[in-house]
């Protein structure tokens, strides 16, 4: 998987740093591409209920501590509301099959 981005001339980041052609050693507008991501791990932001934002960007995903009558579980912003994705059974590895010999 790669993942393509570019830098936009005239863009002032964060940072503070000016991305113009000059910092970017006449370089223009350079295409930036990433090889691949892997060995990441996602932390969503946690909220309770009473703290979660106010719904209105779709696809917006959060843990929500007490969402699913008090136990923990994912919410969805579908743009108006937050919906509630259940979380199901604990993750386990398979068990381990063993042939018993007659």
């Amino acid at each position: 998987m790669a993942i393509t981005c570019t830098v936009t001339r005239g863009f002032t980041y964060a940072t503070g740093v000016d991305i113009s052609a000059a910092n970017l050693n006449q370089l223009g507008e350079p295409t930036v591409t990433v090889p691949s991501v892997t060995d990441t791990t996602v932390v969503l932001k946690s909220f309770a209920v009473a703290d979660l934002p106010s719904a209105g960007t779709a696809g917006k995903v959060v843990y929500c501590t007490n969402g699913d009558g008090g136990s923990p579980c994912l919410a969805l912003d579908n743009g108006s509301a937050w919906l509630r994705i259940n979380l199901g059974s604990a993750v386990s590895a398979p068990a381990d099959e063993y042939i018993i010999a007659e």
